[in-house]
């Protein structure tokens, strides 16, 4: 009886238990480094992922500045030069360089410019002197040009420079870079039987 009362009252594990104790034991000391390496590892591709990220933005940008400033640079000749002769050809190019609203505002401002253009018969070459980028993001930038406007008409055969600061807002529409503004507003009135010139206003 007292055998066997002590095998039953013993807290001895059995062999197979005391295998599984010694396994979690030997495993536990190798937790906390583990667990420490796989937090640093996240903690650095996340980093990779944030920096990756920041430079597609950063050559997405890149890409707008040096795109948007030469597609602003071809299509403000085309904006801000005109011939009386071929009017039509001339608006119809400079339209298809710009975005719907911008299109429909210029074809607004030339119902009220064109008649003076066709009476007084002028022509209007724009030279690009100075452009470059005062903003710029992926999908749109802002350029500043130093533009010299030629002319001649009937009243002045002899050619009449003029010099201004347009800004052109640019925007990328698919694979093309657009003029999406400013918008055009109302010339003012010519002086000295002049022909004023169309230039962008200073803002939409």
């Amino acid at each position: 009886m007292t055998a066997l009362t002590r095998r039953k009252g013993t807290s001895a594990e059995t062999p197979a238990e005391e295998t599984a104790a010694d396994a979690a034991a030997r495993r536990s000391p190798a937790t906390v480094p583990l667990a420490v390496l796989a937090c640093a590892v996240l903690v650095v591709a996340v980093g990779c992922l944030f920096l990756w990220h920041q430079k597609a933005e950063d050559d997405a940008v890149q890409h707008a500045r040096e795109d948007g400033l030469a597609a602003a640079q071809s299509a403000a000749k085309d904006l801000l030069s005109y011939n009386y002769r071929t009017l039509d050809y001339d608006l119809g190019k400079a339209k298809s360089e710009m975005t719907p609203a911008m299109a429909k505002s210029y074809t607004e401002y030339w119902k009220i410019f064109r008649p003076s253009v066709e009476k007084s018969q002028t022509q209007a070459l724009t030279q690009i002197q100075v452009a470059g980028v005062t903003q710029a993001a992926a999908d749109h930038v802002e350029v500043l040009l130093f533009v010299k406007m030629i002319s001649v008409n009937a009243a002045h055969k002899e050619p009449q420079v003029d010099t201004s600061w347009p800004r052109l807002q640019m925007k990328k529409i698919g694979k093309r870079w657009l003029i999406d503004g400013p918008r055009m507003t109302t010339p003012p009135p010519a002086s000295s039987g002049a022909t004023p010139t169309p230039t962008p206003s200073a803002s939409k």
